[in-house]
């Protein structure tokens, strides 16, 4: 089977994590029994350790319910489904440009925990609604009466209204066979028993391009508060994603396009580059100018990076608003030629942002100084340390960024592994060290802090691996105002950037490449509010 025939188990990762499942430390041997048992030929994918213990969680939540006579119910529940039912949850699951679950309004609280309820009840005590999940043709058909499905964006439509018992159930019911369908049909392939439904999936994508305006969301109307899920019609294989002025910047291998921000496409920019180009970071001042960080394809350079066999220097480069090459700046001195091992020697620049004097500050692996200040002509400063008076160290591949208050801060970290703390750190260029240090204050096990941008009713907003965090200098500890398992698509792997009005981006992929690329047509954007205004 193809990378590509694996996305209904992709996507199972993803509706399981939406689920909040918390696992025990015990769970880890049944947790590989369970994953050593399955059909070899259904697990093409690489997992990370995490991913595969979600899985096997939701499998396990759905085949070990602990009530014998409720086991029993619901497994004939299941059962009752034939084969044709399972494979439209499979196709539908498959065509969706979507990487997650949306919805046209949050849960409230109350849904909330009845839902935990009705959910403990649908699967002990064997309490099912009376009548099926209501499918919808396209978001126009939804009336706001009971709860509509349109599968082309796995959207849940809710009535204004609290939703009664009945609707939580139906939709409780909904989930329970999607989830029991892609496994039993990711067995069935994988054993050989059924054959991938080609056909079908060919004829369901067909229809929804066909219809392809009602996924966008064209009705919206695009205000700073408006969550907004929009799959990506663009041509690029995007790597990174910046904010500028009043753009989003999407980088790819020897491009660079604009996006407007709500739109579902993009447009060149830049390509005017000498050789096989990746743009690793990207950032805009104030006065328009744009600053692109390179790994520019070389031979017989002295003081380059290694990946894949290839040769790259690095190089930053300033445009203009209109997308004029003013300047060339070469980063070669930067590279360490001890990074890495022998034949495979990495370096990138992660993070870049330019102070209101036009001073660069560069973030990356791979450097013999974990962070350089330039000089706006381009000329090498100095290099950021902590100062022989401290401890404490900037991390090495990210966390850079602008806070409120116009100061430059990056991420820093002290401690060994029984007493590790992270934080932020101002930076201050006349003496060459950091200052103004708040260590701490995201919780212990955060592996890093990637974005650090201002917020618009808090000082700072971060991305963490452990979700979304905001904070005010003087405040103990940082708020987390968007957790990784409550993100609208997979956390791993997503590029984010934070908006001026408010909101962050996040740009999901649910399939790539053989080259381990995003295929455009299966990326998207997400669009959430509120994390900025704790």
């Amino acid at each position: 089977m193809s990378k590509k025939k694996n996305k209904a188990e992709q996507t199972l990762f993803q509706m399981a994590k939406q689920e909040q499942i918390i696992i025990p430390v015990s769970l880890q041997e049944r947790v590989e029994d369970i994953l050593d048992g399955l059909p070899k030929k259904g697990r093409v994918f690489r997992m990370t350790w995490k991913k595969s213990v979600v899985l096997a969680a939701a499998m396990i939540c759905m085949f070990s319910i602990t009530v014998t006579a409720a086991v029993n119910t619901w497994r004939q529940r299941m059962e009752a489904m034939n084969e044709k039912e399972m494979e439209a949850y499979f196709v539908q699951l498959y065509t969706t440009r979507i990487g997650a679950d949306n919805y046209n309004r949050p849960y409230t609280e109350t849904e909330k925990a009845r839902m935990e309820e009705l959910k403990k009840d649908y699967e002990e005590a064997a309490l099912f609604p009376e009548a099926a999940l209501k499918m919808i043709a396209g978001p126009e058909e939804y009336k706001g009466k009971g709860v509509g499905f349109y599968g082309a964006s796995t959207t849940f439509f809710f009535p204004e209204n609290e939703m009664s018992d009945e609707e939580l159930l139906q939709i409780i019911d909904f989930l329970h066979k999607r989830d029991y369908s892609i496994q039993a049909m990711n067995e069935k392939i994988g054993a050989g028993e059924i054959d991938f439904p080609e056909d079908e999936i060919a004829g369901k994508e067909q229809e929804i391009e066909a219809t392809d305006e009602n996924i966008l969301q064209s009705s919206a109307v695009y205000e700073p508060e408006q969550e907004l899920t929009i799959p990506y019609t663009g041509e690029l294989s995007i790597r990174n994603m910046a904010m500028g002025q009043n753009c989003i910047f999407l980088t790819g291998w020897n491009a660079i396009h604009t996006m407007e921000i709500g739109s579902s496409d993009s447009k060149l920019f830049f390509d005017d580059f000498d050789t096989k180009t990746d743009v690793t970071a990207l950032y805009q001042d104030k006065k328009g100018d744009i600053y692109i960080a390179l790994m520019e394809l070389t031979e017989g350079e002295e003081h380059c990076a290694i990946v894949n066999g290839e040769k790259y220097k690095k190089s930053l480069w300033i445009l203009s608003a209109e997308g004029e090459l003013k300047r060339k700046i070469d980063l070669s001195f930067c590279q360490d030629e001890e990074y890495g091992t022998k034949d495979k020697i990495y370096g990138i620049i992660s993070r870049m942002v330019v102070d209101e004097e036009g001073y660069i500050y560069l973030r990356g692996s791979g450097m013999r100084d974990l962070l350089l200040v330039l000089d706006p002509k381009g000329n090498f400063v100095k290099s950021i340390t902590s100062g022989l008076e401290s401890p404490y160290m900037p991390h090495a591949s990210a966390g850079l960024g602008i806070g409120r208050d116009g100061k430059v801060y990056t991420q820093v970290e002290a401690g060994d592994t029984e007493d590790y703390k992270m934080g932020i750190a101002s930076v201050d260029l006349e003496r060459g060290t950091i200052k103004d240090v708040y260590l701490g204050i995201v919780p212990e096990g955060t592996i890093m802090l990637d974005m650090i941008a201002p917020g618009t009713d808090t000082d700072f907003v971060f991305w963490g691996y452990d979700g979304i965090f905001t904070y005010n200098l003087g405040e103990e500890s940082a708020v987390n105002v968007l957790p990784a398992y409550e993100a609208p698509c997979t956390w791993e792997g997503c590029e984010y950037c934070a908006l001026p009005d408010g909101r962050i981006v996040f740009l999901d992929c649910t399939e790539y490449d053989d080259a381990y690329e995003r295929i455009p047509e299966k990326s998207c954007f997400y669009y959430k509010s509120g994390l900025r205004n704790p």
